[in-house]
């Protein structure tokens, strides 16, 4: 079900901003030269890197495992109000596939996240708000991590998975290349905490937090 949510997310996105571009000037949004308002999307793909914190960093840290990352992906549809100047509002999905961190006595442990946030950025330089050095904010509504322990040549396996809220803080810069495209880098730093049921134990909370770069379109 889960899995259905974040389809069906992505597919609004991508369709909330086809349909809000073609009802605008044909001027792209990466490019635009005044302050009016416009809608714009951005898909970014890049690398995190998990930090682990109370109901996780006790089995991680016994276990002597090493760093955890992998690709994070996001895509998000964003909308700059005529009378709100710096300001940009919209919606986003990020999603974190880490690859296997190697711990003692052969067993991997993988850690991927994934949600949707309402985000903002502000352009603190541009009269324009299309370009330049960009401040981030986002609150992650809905996320939710799933963790696997595994020793494959012994046949164990431990799963678990919690559902919570987190916060993004960023800092980025867009680019603008040609009309209606433009580039866009950043620097994220996520805090989540989650709550999930352990066997023997009940409710447990969860807390992380992800530091990511990532690069990509305006659209």
């Amino acid at each position: 079900m889960h899995s259905s949510l974040h389809i069906l997310a992505i597919v609004s996105l991508l369709t909330f901003t086809s349909f809000a571009q073609s009802n605008e000037n044909p001027s792209s949004p990466a490019t635009e030269s005044t302050s009016g308002g416009f809608t714009y999307g951005e898909l970014k793909a890049g690398y995190g890197v998990t930090q682990f914190q109370s109901g996780l960093k006790e089995r991680y840290e016994s276990g002597n495992f090493g760093t955890s990352g992998g690709g994070l992906f996001s895509i998000a549809a964003y909308r700059k109000f005529e009378s709100l100047g710096h300001l940009h509002f919209g919606i986003k999905y990020k999603a974190l596939g880490a690859a296997a961190s190697k711990g003692d006595d052969n067993r991997e442990m993988f850690f991927n996240f994934h949600g949707i946030s309402v985000s903002t950025k502000y352009f603190p330089f541009s009269k324009s708000a299309t370009e330049g050095l960009y401040l981030q904010g986002d609150y992650n509504f809905v996320t939710q991590f799933t963790q696997k322990y595994r020793k494959s040549a012994a046949l164990e396996f431990d799963h678990q998975f919690a559902i919570g809220s987190s916060f993004t803080l960023g800092v980025g810069y867009h680019i603008p290349l040609s009309n209606r495209y433009g580039f866009v880098a950043s620097l994220e730093y996520d805090m989540a905490s989650r709550q999930g049921e352990v066997q023997g134990i009940g409710d447990k909370q969860f807390r992380n937090s992800n530091i990511a770069v990532q690069v990509g379109l305006i659209f």
